[in-house]
């Protein structure tokens, strides 16, 4: 497996990968993901030529800014998130940043899908920084996770 800096051909593959994740992406979501696509950084990770997980990121006064990570369905569960997820913690290393930062469903939110996603951020060293109170119309309050560099 490698990870690399996507193509237009990458990013399609990737928003299927997210399309078929709907327990955490739904259509809104989606929508806001392929404009972040297109604007941010995005990398992917490749198997035999084939995108199976993606990381989109940015970065922001010194932090890094973890925006979308998903991991092919049938691939979940075999590290392939850990290895996107190392990859830019290195990647702030070398750029001298001081933390990555994201948001996420807050812990009070006992949707399954999402325990299990901040246990996997919360495994990695992420700490809860922030409640942050929902500003777009039926979207959920979320949770500000930080992880020190």
């Amino acid at each position: 497996m490698r990870i690399i800096k996507a193509t237009k051909t990458d990013r399609q593959e990737a928003i299927k990968i997210a399309t078929d994740l709907k327990e955490w992406f739904d259509k809104k979501g989606l929508q806001y993901m392929q404009i972040d696509f297109q604007l941010n950084n995005l990398v992917v990770a490749k198997d035999k030529g084939e995108v199976i997980g993606f990381l989109c990121y940015s970065s922001d006064c010194g932090r890094m800014l973890l925006i979308w990570l998903g991991v092919k369905r049938n691939m979940q569960r075999n590290g392939i998130g850990q290895k996107l997820l190392n990859w830019l913690v290195c990647e702030s290393k070398k750029l001298g940043l001081y933390s990555i930062e994201l948001e996420t469903l807050p812990d009070e939110d006992d949707y399954e899908p999402y325990c299990q996603t901040r246990a996997f951020y919360y495994k990695n060293g992420f700490k809860r920084i922030l409640y942050k109170k929902t500003r777009i119309k039926d979207w959920d309050d979320q949770i500000v996770l930080e992880k020190k560099i």
